[in-house]
């Protein structure tokens, strides 16, 4: 294993800290060639935490894999929570790459951003706390570690069609499904495959927003988990499946009446769960509001009153089985794809981790009253502080981003990317001070995500696509200088 020491890019003031880790050059994986485990840890919540007369719907998990090869590794961990805190990932990173002695530069530790994985909701703060994250990355990488078996590879994506662009203008700006709108439905999959042709371990990667319990007073991993829970159940629990978010800045699900129905029951907020005919939908009656989201959450610390609960129940029960659903698909799709559609990666380029870290001109909004539709005054503000990261296993590229991406950057990412196999994992290894990472077509959108973020325009887009780029030429660098 040859580990490259920090070095100036040509670019501007960004840093890589890179590991190459080749594999023999004789082209495609041979069986014995690579080795691979998987493991999870739960991380739910102890009943006790929660608010009176919520409710724990589903376990969350910190799920990981390890792939090895004769002189190197891959570390792929995903968290069933709302996003990867800094302190958190940077201590189970130290802790987890000791143990195991591989590299940081080789692990992508990534949330699937469910809105509903904390006590305290989406902010965070409450349970399941930091420490207890990083201690369950760091049991579950060992564990990955310690049952690693001989092993293939493979790659492969499908369309699902449940994510739309939630950016809309209808004469005026409002969060909204947007069908004309960019929305790539991809799907990738990659799978870590045993000699006996079942799957060791999963790792998906699609791009929608998992917020079908935001503000309803459930714990869940929302569609992630139930997708990886429906895969690991279809192999008896002899598999792990990790969900990672794709470009999700602007992608809703498709279909919210479930969600907004039960949401709008337990933040006592009449109208949500209207279907009648032609009626305006929630977002379009808060998209005013001054301070909406915080008077919702305000409702969690006020318990369902009696009469409250049937309506509950029943609206519940209807969001419970619409992400049953939504689960179903994803993780079927998954399945029928490494059955069917699925091709071995080669190998030959071996395993290869780095980073670029970068920043961006910084703003801080004066006027927060309007949630979106207006265009806040600014005044400058501390830079931005953005990673980007490339994970390569054999032809398979993974872009990590450490923050909330829009949708049209990945797709930019992925047309100018030399190689096909190429995913963006986002929300992965610490979490930006930025917001939304919004694209440059998307900067003069008054949409909550752009006109909240610290982000000022034309930067961040071309930086990642930009350092990803760079992080590539890099790799095929390094492996040429360690071949044979």
């Amino acid at each position: 294993m040859s580990i490259r020491k920090p070095i100036v890019l040509g670019f501007g003031a960004a840093s890589i800290w890179a590991a190459a880790l080749v594999l023999p050059t004789e082209g495609q994986q041979a069986s014995s060639s690579l080795m691979a485990g998987a493991a999870k840890v739960d991380i739910t919540p102890a009943e006790g935490t929660l608010h009176p007369t919520d409710a724990i719907r589903d376990h969350l998990f910190a799920r990981a894999i390890v792939v090895r090869s004769a002189s190197g590794c891959a570390v792929l961990v995903g968290l069933d929570q709302g996003g990867a805190r800094n302190e958190m990932v940077q201590d189970a990173l130290t802790r987890s790459s000791k143990a195991i002695n591989c590299p940081p530069a080789s692990f992508v530790v990534s949330a699937t951003h469910t809105h509903s994985g904390s006590t305290a909701g989406l902010g965070g703060g409450g349970d399941p706390t930091p420490k207890v994250v990083a201690d369950a990355i760091v049991k579950a990488v060992t564990e990955a570690s310690q049952k690693v078996a001989p092993a293939r590879i493979g790659f492969g994506t499908t369309n699902v069609y449940l994510n739309v662009n939630r950016d809309l203008f209808d004469h005026k700006w409002l969060q909204g499904p947007n069908l004309e709108a960019e929305s790539d439905k991809t799907m990738a999959v990659i799978a870590l495959i045993g000699n006996d042709n079942n799957p060791i371990a999963f790792y998906l990667n699609y791009a929608m927003h998992p917020i079908n319990f935001y503000l309803t007073g459930i714990i869940s991993a929302d569609f992630p988990g139930q997708a990886s829970r429906y895969i690991e159940r279809r192999y008896d629990d002899k598999t792990v499946a990790v969900f990672t978010q794709g470009a999700s800045g602007n992608q809703n699900p498709l279909l919210l009446g479930p969600r907004m129905a039960l949401s709008s029951v337990r933040t006592r907020r009449p109208g949500g769960e209207n279907d009648k005919f032609n009626q305006p939908t929630p977002y379009e009656r808060t998209a005013g509001s001054t301070n909406y989201v915080a008077e919702a959450t305000a409702q969690m610390d006020v318990p369902l009153k009696e009469e409250e609960r049937a309506a509950y129940k029943r609206a519940y029960d209807e969001a419970d089985e619409f992400v049953k659903a939504e689960g179903a698909i994803v993780g079927e799709s998954a399945i029928d794809l490494f059955k069917n559609r699925m091709h071995l990666a080669d190998m030959s380029s071996g395993i290869w981790g780095g980073e670029i870290a970068f920043t961006c001109p910084g703003r801080d909004r004066l006027d927060n009253s309007v949630r979106e539709g207006v265009l806040p005054p600014y005044k400058d503000g501390a830079p931005v502080n953005l990673k980007v990261g490339l994970l390569r296993i054999g032809d398979i590229n993974l872009v990590r981003v450490n923050g909330e991406v829009y949708n049209d950057i990945s797709l930019h990412l992925k047309n100018r990317f030399p190689g096909k196999n190429t995913i963006m994992v986002t929300l992965a290894n610490g979490a930006a001070n930025s917001g939304y990472i919004y694209s440059n077509a998307a900067s003069s959108y008054l949409t909550f995500q752009v006109i909240g973020s610290r982000l000022k325009p034309y930067c961040a887009e071309d930086k990642i696509v930009s350092s990803a780029l760079d992080l590539m030429s890099q790799s095929h660098g390094a492996i040429i200088a360690t071949s044979p």
